[in-house]
């Protein structure tokens, strides 16, 4: 952990969030990661913030590059990995996404508070592909993730960045 996280208050979000490390892979955002190009989190009228990283942990079954794949959508001609550890809130179910915080404004699925959550010690969100399942059509939701994913919200806790060029990628 860094000096830059905030402490962990008591309450219903910070019961939920725990410290994980998380291998994680980054498709089509050049051949190695770049903490410059991090820009910080930022809420929007959408269930996804602007900024962070998003990745999807190495050994998902259904990550970004399946989902990619699937859709015929997207860049896969780079990736890129990272390791995660931080303080973590895991989504596997509707009861997790509870815990969300949610932005006070009139959206069509709700737009979660990622500031507020960050500001709360939260440094990534983590969607499992169960939890994908379950809150997909929820209201409020988080409809768009699409499949296993996490947004990284601190930068803090990205570190031993590798390259994969596209011939040694996984199929």
């Amino acid at each position: 952990m860094t000096n830059a996280q905030a402490p962990i208050a008591a309450g219903p979000l910070e019961a939920s969030v725990s410290v994980l490390t998380l291998r994680l892979v980054t498709y089509g955002l050049g051949e190695a990661y770049d903490p410059e190009k991090f820009a910080p989190i930022k809420n929007r009228l959408h269930t996804k913030p602007f900024g962070g990283l998003w990745a999807s942990p190495v050994d998902s079954a259904y990550g970004w590059r399946e989902w990619c794949e699937a859709e015929n959508w997207g860049d896969l001609s780079t990736r890129f990995e990272t390791e995660y550890t931080g303080r973590t809130l895991v989504i596997d179910s509707a009861e997790d996404l509870a815990k969300v915080i949610w932005q006070d404004v009139k959206s069509w699925r709700g737009c979660p508070d990622y500031e507020a959550m960050q500001a709360r010690g939260v440094d990534a969100i983590y969607l499992t592909e169960r939890g994908e399942h379950e809150t997909r059509f929820t209201e409020p939701g988080l409809y768009g993730y699409d499949c296993e994913c996490v947004i990284v919200m601190n930068r803090a806790c990205l570190m031993h960045a590798t390259h994969s060029s596209p011939s040694t990628t996984p199929t």
